[in-house]
């Protein structure tokens, strides 16, 4: 009898290993790789899969369309570079920061994102993820300075010339790296940008020291800014191509050499962000003329990192996020020719869809975006979801995936969505309402299918000030995406909440609970 019983104990024993074992490999599923690829002043008419009229071929992004989530009513979280890419590395509004409301970057302005706060890089190196950015930073860097009594001019001079002050020998005093990118290769800002040289992990790859006159001379022309100071081999026809193998580089060499680690990739590209110059192999590719074609660029270059992950075997387990900083640009007015070459209003092709407005602006066509979600191991293809996002809640829906817990102080306008990308739910939105913002300063909110754009104030000072002058223009976006006819007159009660609500957003430091 003792014997038995022994054995019965022992036979016990080894089924509770064993169901022990079967739950430890259930919940030690791999993590994903997670790619972001954040194409520049790109519009949701510009890919065919989401605009039957469009007039450039994108085979890439319309196989990766196929394969998404598509959302439908995915915002930046500013209208224009720098607050869109604030917004979706810190999942907050840029319109809090030193910057306020309206407030641009210049040229070799310091970092914008605060110490202590903690960005979608973070939170994934915290989780044990190898980070890696590549393509266009645009939050500023803190170069080193031979006379730091010029700190605070380079801070906020758009256009400061003193380049020997700056010491580009040396590596800036704070960038990438210092906000959780373990490596890093690009751009500090847009591609005609100060300095126009690459930078990898914080510093120049090449010293620059030639003008824009010298560049001339080199190269035969120069695309960029008539007051640059460039590094030599620095050009338009070699940035777009060196990012993308980069960008394939960094997932390789994560895969070959840790490849129990997962990685997360910022592919931030430049394109189709002026100076619009396709490289030539491209030229004559669209029906929209040359900007066109520099789309057709970009399909490219995001078909090869597809590529990239379907020959390492990863493609299955790595959620791809695809989208735009913000609209596309008005190219009618106020553009050199040499960044355009081209208007693709005459070529009968519309970059906005069915949205008004641009680049910079408060109407649906300068934030409402292209967002495909591919993660073929959870996400089921081919579906659209028109539940309400934004850039903020990247961050939190990561968070989420991984089963972080963020505190009060990271993330404090952003939602996870994490629920619609599983399915479990597809609200109308995650949000009471969230915050559209003006290059002039100007805000809008966003509640449902209504949409108040707030006219006058331009500050955030202004906001909370009852004298200052305001006007008000209600849309039903359900009933008019084109935001032709305004309704307030008829809807005062509703006008005044929603103005009610940005200010106690103003005020609350953060816009969810």
């Amino acid at each position: 009898m003792r014997r038995y019983l022994l054995a019965l104990a022992c036979c016990f024993n080894m089924l509770l290993l064993s169901a022990s074992s079967t739950l430890a490999t259930a919940d030690q599923s791999p993590r994903p790789n997670v790619v972001i690829i954040l194409a520049d002043d790109m519009g949701l008419g510009d890919v065919t899969a989401l605009n039957r009229q469009s007039r450039i071929p994108t085979p890439h992004l319309d196989k990766l369309a196929r394969q998404s989530l598509v959302f439908t009513d995915a915002h930046a979280a500013g209208s224009y570079c720098v607050p869109s890419r604030y917004g979706l590395l810190t999942g907050r509004y840029m319109w809090r920061t030193r910057l306020g409301s309206g407030g641009n970057l210049a040229n070799f302005a310091g970092t914008l994102i605060e110490p202590g706060r903690r960005t979608i890089a973070n939170l994934m190196q915290d989780t044990g993820y190898q980070t890696g950015l590549i393509g266009k930073w645009h939050q500023g860097l803190d170069w080193k300075l031979h006379d730091e009594s010029e700190r605070e001019q380079i801070r906020v001079d758009p256009n400061y010339q003193n380049f020997k002050n700056i010491d580009f020998a040396s590596p800036a005093l704070k960038g990438p790296k210092d906000y959780g990118f373990a490596y890093s290769f690009g751009t500090a800002g847009s591609a005609e940008m100060n300095p126009a040289a690459f930078i990898e992990n914080n510093r120049v790859t090449v010293i620059p020291t030639l003008t824009t006159e010298q560049a001339k001379k080199i190269h035969g022309e120069w695309f960029g800014r008539d007051d640059n100071i460039i590094a030599e081999g620095y050009t338009m026809d070699r940035l777009v191509p060196t990012l993308s193998n980069k960008a394939c580089e960094f997932v390789e060499t994560a895969v070959r050499t840790k490849p129990d680690q997962p990685f997360f990739l910022y592919y931030a590209m430049t394109t189709p962000h002026n100076p619009i110059v396709p490289n030539q192999e491209f030229v004559g590719r669209s029906g929209a003329g040359t900007y066109g074609d520099f789309v057709v660029e970009l399909d490219h270059h995001v078909g090869k990192l597809l590529s990239k992950l379907d020959e390492l075997g990863i493609a299955d387990n790595t959620l791809l996020f695809f989208t735009s900083d913000n609209g596309p640009v008005d190219r009618t007015r106020g553009y050199p020719q040499r960044w355009v070459r081209g208007d693709t209003q005459i070529y009968g092709h519309d970059s906005t869809g069915d949205c008004r407005g641009w680049k910079g602006g408060l109407e649906e066509g300068g934030h409402r975006v292209p967002f495909l979600v591919r993660w073929p191991d959870k996400i089921k293809p081919g579906e659209r979801s028109s539940t309400t996002i934004v850039f903020n809640d990247v961050l939190p829906t990561l968070a989420e995936m991984l089963n972080v817990k963020l505190d009060s102080n990271t993330a404090e306008d952003g939602v996870s969505f994490y629920p619609t990308l599983t399915g479990a739910a597809r609200p109308v939105s995650f949000h009471k309402a969230i915050i559209h913002n003006h290059h002039n300063g100007t805000f809008a909110v966003r509640q449902g299918s209504d949409k108040l754009m707030i006219k006058g104030p331009k500050t955030i000072a202004e906001v909370l000030d009852e004298r200052v002058p305001v006007t008000f223009q209600l849309y039903d976006l359900d009933q008019d995406i084109a935001e032709s006819t305004d309704v307030s007159a008829k809807h005062p009660e509703k006008v005044k909440q929603m103005h009610a609500l940005l200010k106690h957003y103003v005020k609350a430091g953060r816009s969810t609970d």
